[in-house]
């Protein structure tokens, strides 16, 4: 295992919210890498594999030690960009509109480029959603402009002009002219009929 995947891993165990039993697999992890002392120094390896993990407090301090070890500013972007991949790729029309909804939270969060996906979703009501499950036309019409709007949000992550810092803050390099979820807003919501 090299520092990059014990970082995800690790960002992976806090992001997924981990209940009290996979604790006791992530104990069950460290244990079974040894190497995570040449990645995190003595220091950090020893007091992962001396921490009582039955504990009550023992995900609560595991949380506080990865916050510390893990930059999760890359992983953010990983998993953003795999997220609107999904958005992209999956066809099921129920999962796209699970999917704009985590959109919506990771906007909530502090996510402000996500805005036109996000308002597209919120402002289309519960009864049209259930329309458009079952007309594929009146879908495709829907999702048209949302997936535009993911290809290009994907570009600019992929170049880094949207850079994530940290879990919900990010440096947003873009033109002023490309950041058209802070000025263009009406006009991208009235041009798709949302």
């Amino acid at each position: 295992m090299n520092q990059i995947n014990a970082e995800r891993y690790l960002y992976n165990f806090v992001k997924n919210e981990q209940d009290e039993l996979s604790i006791f697999n992530f104990e069950q992890w460290v244990y079974e890498h040894d190497e995570l002392e040449d990645i995190f120094g003595k220091k950090e390896y020893l007091e992962l594999i001396s921490r009582d993990y039955k504990d009550k407090f023992a995900y609560h301090e595991t949380e506080k030690q990865i916050r510390r070890l893990v930059h999760f500013g890359l992983f953010e972007q990983e998993r953003i960009t795999n997220i609107l991949n999904d958005l992209l790729t999956n066809e099921d029309k129920s999962e796209q509109l699970e999917t704009l909804e985590i959109l919506y939270e990771e906007y909530c969060s502090g996510y402000n480029f996500l805005r036109y996906i996000t308002l597209s979703y919120i402002l289309t009501s519960d009864e049209h959603k259930e329309i458009i499950k079952v007309n594929q036309s009146k879908f495709e019409s829907y999702i048209e402009g949302i997936k535009k709007e993911a290809v290009r949000l994907l570009g600019f992550l992929r170049r880094n002009e949207i850079l994530i810092n940290e879990e919900y803050e990010y440096t947003d390099y873009r033109a002023e002219k490309d950041q058209i979820e802070l000025h263009s807003i009406n006009e991208m919501l009235g041009a798709n009929g949302t």
